[in-house]
């Protein structure tokens, strides 16, 4: 009677071991995937970043030669982006 009850009971813990097991494999693999997409996420932040950065310098670079060289056409391509100069004559004006 014994030996049935310890039977079972060594049967029971390894079945609920092997379900364990099989449970934790699962949920690794799951972990493993949310980390590789958060990684690719940041990744893409980082670079949107970066060129934001580029942008920027390229925009002040373009509006330092606009007002340099007083043209016109830089000056419409940057406005048509949002980006508004100020008049040599104005910036003169302010202290």
């Amino acid at each position: 009677m014994c030996e049935k009850i310890l039977y079972w009971a060594s049967t029971t813990l390894g079945v609920l071991s092997l379900a364990v097991l099989v449970t934790n494999v699962s949920v690794d693999s799951m972990n493993r995937k949310l980390q590789d997409e958060a990684n690719q996420r940041q990744a893409a932040i980082m670079k949107a970043n970066n060129m934001g950065q580029v942008n920027q310098g390229l925009a002040q670079a373009l509006a330092e030669a606009a007002v340099k060289k007083s043209d016109g056409e830089i000056r419409s391509l940057l406005k048509s982006q949002g980006i508004t100069l100020a008049d040599a004559a104005d910036a003169k004006k302010k202290p």
